[in-house]
């Protein structure tokens, strides 16, 4: 799903701090720009990717989980700036929140103890039983959020930039010989891509 957007007017003072020490984040190069200007958020896009997956065949009854996976995919939190003034990164992440109004915040936003790549996020685990005999995924997959930036202070000039980060995760098990329900969200469809064959019910 893309979401092309720009919003104007978005003001948020310093009360972030900045991800020092790595490389792709903000680095101390210019001065510190004003507390109170203006964010433009555009090219906004969000998708789910998968992290971790497994898959294989499971007996009536045979339990199912997430716990232990294998890591397919790592995406690393970043702000990036092209030019202009330094901005706390926590800031950007709380402004781009705000931006695209998500209830559980955003991945560095401060609201919540988030790692700083996707393989820290395994703070939670699904289990469940095979309910018929068949082959089933289990995965791990994260709403991915890619946007670029302006900030602009009164008489300076703006500071352009991008930003990469992630929504809450989501734990998945999908059995492959099933139609999947309609309202089944974009991680359960990736992984259902990912880890079932082709002509499998669940790939529909």
């Amino acid at each position: 799903m893309m979401i092309a957007a720009t919003a104007v007017g978005c003001s948020f003072g310093d009360g972030g701090r900045s991800d020092r020490g790595a490389s792709n984040d903000i680095g101390a190069r210019h001065a510190t720009a004003c507390d109170h200007g203006s964010y433009t958020w555009f090219n906004v896009s969000r998708r789910a990717v998968v992290t971790d997956m497994d898959q294989g065949r499971y007996d009536k009854g045979e339990a199912l989980s997430t716990k232990r996976l294998k890591q397919i995919a790592s995406y690393t939190r970043s702000v990036r700036t092209g030019n202009g003034a330094e901005l706390p990164s926590t800031t950007v992440y709380r402004s781009l929140a705000a931006h695209l109004k998500t209830g559980e915040g955003l991945a560095g936003d401060g609201t919540n103890e988030r790692g700083r790549t996707t393989k820290d996020e395994h703070d939670s685990w699904a289990y469940r039983k095979a309910e018929s005999p068949g082959r089933y995924v289990t995965a791990r997959a994260v709403p991915l959020v890619e946007a670029d930036f302006q900030y602009r202070c009164p008489g300076d000039p703006a500071v352009t930039g991008h930003v990469v980060t992630w929504e809450i995760p989501s734990e998945i098990i999908v059995e492959c010989g099933r139609k999947p329900e309609k309202n089944r969200d974009d991680g359960e469809r990736e992984a259902a891509r990912l880890g079932c064959r082709k002509g499998d019910p669940a790939v529909a």
